[in-house]
């Protein structure tokens, strides 16, 4: 039986590429999330953030977990993506799982679209 993990997309480790991308990379927002990436060689780097204004330790696990499913679930090419940085805002831990999937899926379905 497959891993159902995020084993295709490698999780960011470093800090100085995580910082890299929040500065320097093209950003996406939506209402439950931003999204920061940088154009490169794939498979991308992913990394998923939620900060004190998302709430408790609960909210955020939560928040950081659905993105972390919705990205798993996702078709979309992303081999033109070198990093892939999610930051869940406060709207991402009560949203609806599949609110947040279809927009989740419709972004990186644009940007992989606007690579090719």
């Amino acid at each position: 039986m497959p891993s159902e993990s995020l084993r295709k997309y490698p999780r960011i480790k470093r800090r100085d590429t995580l910082d890299q991308t929040l500065r320097a990379g093209s950003v996406a927002r939506t209402s439950y999330f931003r999204m920061c990436y940088r154009e490169g060689e794939g498979p991308p780097g992913v990394a998923f953030l939620a900060g004190k204004k998302v709430g408790g330790a609960v909210e955020r696990n939560r928040a950081k977990r659905v993105l972390r499913e919705a990205v798993r679930t996702s078709k979309a090419d992303l081999s033109g993506i070198e990093t892939l940085v999610f930051v869940a805002s406060h709207r991402a831990a009560t949203a609806r799982y599949s609110d947040l999937r279809r927009i989740l899926h419709e972004e990186l379905r644009r940007i992989s679209d606007r690579d090719s």
